[in-house]
Order: C-alpha cells, then structure tokens, then sequence
C-alpha cells in the first residue's frame, strides 16, 4: 500500500505526465525498491497511466489553390452608422482548453 500510495502522488504530482519508467525512476530516488514492470502493473490496476499530450494541429491553411476574394470592407466609405460592420474570431489556447474571442465592429468614424 505504501508503494501504491506513492505511486498515486507522484502521478498526480505531474499531472498525469510520467510514464511507468519515469515513475518506477521517481521511487528508486525516494528509496523505495520496486521493479520497474509492477510499477507499470499497479498504474494500469489503478487507471494511472501517463497521458500523451496531443500534437498541435494547425487549423489554417494559406497555401490552398482556392480563389481569394477581394475586401469589400476596404474599398466602403461609410457615411453613416450600420452600414459597415466587421467581424473576426479567433481562438486563445489556455492551460486547460481553448476559448473563442468574437470581436465585432461598426465602422463608421
């Protein structure tokens, strides 16, 4: 019990991110002796093994052979209010997941 309990702490100490080996290296420092492969048994019998970060995906691709259409917006000159209007999102990648800034634009000064 004392080796699972120390395997759960430092699991969870690293967020998920050490593997069997890393850990099994982890408890050979704090002076335990256990094998590297019942550590690898006690972190599957407890669901506790690592999680592999997923690759950055780029979702932009600008080098596509589609037609490119003008910008409407830059040739108006708006002489009064709601007649232009501008939008954009984009994504900000936080620690735990991503969130949408929409941004929305009268165009009238």
């Amino acid at each position: 019990m004392e080796v699972r309990n120390a395997i759960h702490e430092i699991v969870l100490e690293h967020r998920r991110r050490h593997g069997y080996r890393r850990v099994a290296a982890e408890l050979h420092r704090r002076g335990m002796r256990v094998n590297h492969k019942r550590v690898l048994r006690m972190m599957r019998e407890d669901n506790l093994l690592g999680i592999e970060p997923k690759a950055f995906l780029a979702t932009t691709d600008s080098g596509h052979d589609q037609p490119i259409y003008l910008n409407l917006a830059r040739r108006m000159k708006p002489t009064a209010i709601n007649q232009l209007w501008v939008a954009d999102i984009t994504y900000i990648r936080l620690r735990q997941e991503f969130v949408y800034l929409v941004l929305a634009l009268i165009l009238f000064t």
